[in-house]
C-alpha cells in the first residue's frame, strides 16, 4: 500500500502545510512561495524555522524528485535579511556533490529583486529508492 505524502512543506495533502510545489531543473530545484501570517515570528516577519524547513525541502528534493529518499544529516543556515509575511519569495536548492550515499547541497531564498534573504548548506543520506522504502 502506497503511503500518502503529508510533508509540511510540499504536500498538497497537508491542510496546515505550506503546499509549495518544487520544480527540478537538472541538479537544481526551484519554487516560488509566499508565507502567510500563521507562520509569523516577530510581527510582520516570517519565522526562521519556517524558512529553514523550506530550504531543507528545496535541497532534499534534488534527490526526492528523482525517486530517492534523502534524510537530512546536517544543515547550517545563515539569515541575511528579513523575509516578510505576504512577500513573494523564491527558494533554490542545488547539488554540490554526491559521494556514495552522502549528498551535499546548497540553497538560498531570495525576494523578487534578487536580494538574498537566507542561505543554507546541508548533507543528506540517501536511504534508497522511494518505492523500495514505502
Amino acid at each position: 500500500m502506497k503511503k500518502i505524502n503529508y510533508c509540511f512543506v510540499c504536500s498538497k495533502n497537508n491542510p496546515k502545510g505550506l503546499q509549495i510545489t518544487f520544480e527540478r531543473i537538472e541538479n537544481m530545484t526551484i519554487a516560488k512561495f509566499t508565507v502567510e501570517k500563521e507562520y509569523e515570528g516577530y510581527p510582520g516577519i516570517v519565522h526562521g524555522g519556517i524558512l529553514a524547513a523550506v530550504l531543507d525541502d528545496a535541497m532534499g528534493n534534488i534527490k526526492y524528485l528523482k525517486g530517492y529518499v534523502a534524510y537530512t544529516v546536517e544543515m547550517s543556515i545563515r539569515y541575511i535579511n528579513p523575509s516578510f509575511i505576504g512577500e513573494e519569495l523564491e527558494v533554490r536548492g542545488w547539488l554540490e556533490s554526491a559521494q556514495h550515499k552522502i549528498v551535499k547541497a546548497t540553497g538560498d531564498i531570495r525576494d523578487k529583486k534578487g536580494t538574498v534573504k537566507v542561505r543554507a548548506r546541508a548533507k543528506y543520506y540517501i536511504a534508497g529508492k522511494i518505492d523500495e522504502i514505502e
